[in-house]
Order: structure tokens, then sequence, then C-alpha cells
């Protein structure tokens, strides 16, 4: 590959600033250093409480394309051999005819990503180098990206980064294989992931906490903020996506197939901090109120369907959770129609 043209690769892949836009250019930038005979870039994904491989894009002969499907039925040697590449996050590589090489890109929360090359030979010294600095160029781009979508005092995910995932979070319950557990604890939601997966979006807010921050002050305000994020990460599982909006709301989005399942979750995190001492504040409460991600949602609608419910919740004695669809049963809101007329004024 010409010196040129790597430097104008990497600039690309230094120029993205999405999670989406680095692996396309990455699946670019691989396929012009070893012109593969197939080169797959999966991501690590937790959707209906269990670990499953997802193909984000590949790249076959030099044709790419990009997906986002789970991968069906793989070997146990197959999971074994991905899982223990991105565990030990080094890059292994067989002998065999093909050769497999797999290149783990990240090993953070959330953003778990293997590259895996297939080549009629082994790669050269030299061609391996190159995968390693690219390895190491990517992941310093992860981390500016993951410390751009982070909210800087609870360390969750921030309102930008919900935006930006929205869609992704929505159509995971899409790309889960179905598949039983009967071996799971009763609380695991998992033992039903046989069933459709469903994403729900869960609004939450600190009952009273303009109390804290006016009687204890904003320090203590914000150890309030970082102790209910603690035990958001307790609560909820890996594959679940926790956000800080600012203030004293957080949003959760979860998979799960049903209402009353999503409605556990929340009302185990709902008792927790009930019963949690905070250091000189003591007891808190918290408001929730939850609804399904539909497909037509954008993350606008389904969050205001959300903090409808937050809003009836503290409306009516606070420390509850609301769901949408009770509201909607029982005429507290009307169920939206569809726009007949676009009205510009």
């Amino acid at each position: 590959m010409r010196n040129d043209l790597l430097i104008h690769q990497l600039a690309e892949l230094a120029g993205q600033r999405t999670r989406d836009g680095l692996e396309a250019c990455l699946l670019e930038l691989i396929n012009e250093l070893l012109q593969p005979r197939d080169v797959a870039i999966y991501r690590l994904n937790s959707a209906g409480g269990r670990q499953r491989w997802s193909v984000r894009r590949r790249a076959t002969d030099g044709q790419t394309a990009s997906q986002m499907q789970a991968v069906q039925q793989p070997s146990a040697a197959w999971v074994l051999r991905h899982a223990a590449c991105w565990a030990g996050g080094k890059t292994v590589s067989d002998a065999a005819n093909p050769t497999v090489t797999l290149v783990p890109m990240t090993c953070q929360d959330d953003t778990h990503c293997l590259v895996e090359i297939t080549s009629p030979v082994p790669l050269s010294p030299e061609q391996m180098g190159l995968i390693e600095g690219t390895q190491r160029f990517y992941r310093q781009l992860q981390g500016l990206i993951n410390e751009n979508e982070r909210d800087a005092l609870t360390r969750l995910l921030n309102r930008k980064s919900f935006d930006e995932s929205f869609f992704e979070m929505a159509v995971a319950p899409l790309m889960a294989p179905a598949e039983s557990s009967d071996s799971e604890p009763p609380e695991s939601r998992r033992q039903l992931s046989a069933e459709p997966q469903h994403c729900w979006l869960a609004m939450i807010d600190i009952d009273h906490f303009k109390r804290v921050n006016d009687t204890f002050g904003h320090l203590i305000g914000d150890e309030v903020l970082i102790l209910v994020a603690r035990l958001l990460r307790e609560n909820f599982r890996a594959g679940d996506r926790l956000y800080r909006f600012g203030g004293e709301e957080f949003v959760v989005m979860l998979n799960t197939p049903r209402s009353e399942l999503a409605a556990k979750a929340l009302e185990r995190l709902r008792q927790k901090i009930e019963n949690f001492n905070f250091p000189r504040v003591g007891r808190l409460t918290i408001s929730i109120g939850y609804t399904e991600v539909k497909v037509t949602d954008n993350p606008s609608s389904a969050f205001e369907r959300a903090d409808e419910c937050v809003y009836h919740a503290k409306s009516n004695g606070r420390n509850q959770i609301v769901a949408y669809d009770s509201l909607l049963q029982s005429h507290v809101v009307e169920s939206p129609q569809p726009d007949s007329e676009v009205e510009f004024f």
C-alpha cells in the first residue's frame, strides 16, 4: 500500500466522530492494507440478557456491505475463540488454509468490537505490524469518542449519545435469535428469552432533589448523583443503556419481552434507592415512568411519553412507577393519532 494512500485512510479514520463512522473507515482501511478474502467486524452485545455476537460490517473479495444481524447458531468453538480473543485483548492468528486472524479493537464497556480477517495465506510480519498499529490508533480514537459520550460527573452516557444510539438500541431485540434457558434463576429475565424481545425506555427522576441542593449544598448533591448512578449500574445488565440527561434526570433503555418484566427491574431499582442511606442526606426516593419503544419512534417521541409518566407519578405522590400503557387504559392520556394533514402555520 502506498504511503500517501495509507496516510489518506488514517486521516479519514481520524476524522470520524461516531462509532459507526469509525467502523466503516476501519473496514475500508483493512481492505486497502491487506486485500483479504473476507473481513468482518463483530460487536458483542447483551440483548435479551445473553451475550451475542452481531455482524456489523463485512467485505468479501473487496465488496463491502453494512449489516446489523446476529451471528446465527455459531459453533461452540467459534464462540470460545472469539470470546477468548476479546477477553485477552490481543491479536490471534491460526496457520490454517485459509488463515483467520482475530483483532480486538476495543475493550471498553458497551463498545466490544472484534475484527475477523480471512486471508489465503498467513499475514506477513509487516502486515501484522500494520494491523497492530491500526489497532492502537483505532483504540485511541474510540477512547476519545467514548469520553465525548459520557457525563463528566456520573460517567453514565449523556444526552448526546442517547440521540445517536437510540435506533441501535431499539432494533437490538430484532437481532436476538429465539432461544430459551429454563436453567436460569426465576428472577432472571433471561429464562424468557424465547419470547420476542421489546425495547423499553424508562425515565427516572430523583424526588425533591432541589431540597437536597438547597439544604446540603451542591457538592453533596453531586455525591448523591454519583451514588444513584452506581446503584443504576448495579441494578441493570451490561447490555442495558444508562444515561444521565442532566440535573436529577436519568434514562434507562432495556430489552425484555414484556412490560411486567421491565416493571420488575424498575421496581427493584426503586426499592434499592428507597432503602439506601445516602451520606448526610439519609433516605431518598425516585419517580419512574416507562414506555415501550415502537418501530415508528424517534428519540423525542419515546422520551416524551416516558416524561408524561414521570409527571403523573410526581403529581400523585412520587416514589412510584408509572407505565404509559396504564395511562392509556385509564384514559389519563389519549392515544396519539397519525397526522392526516401537514400544517405549516
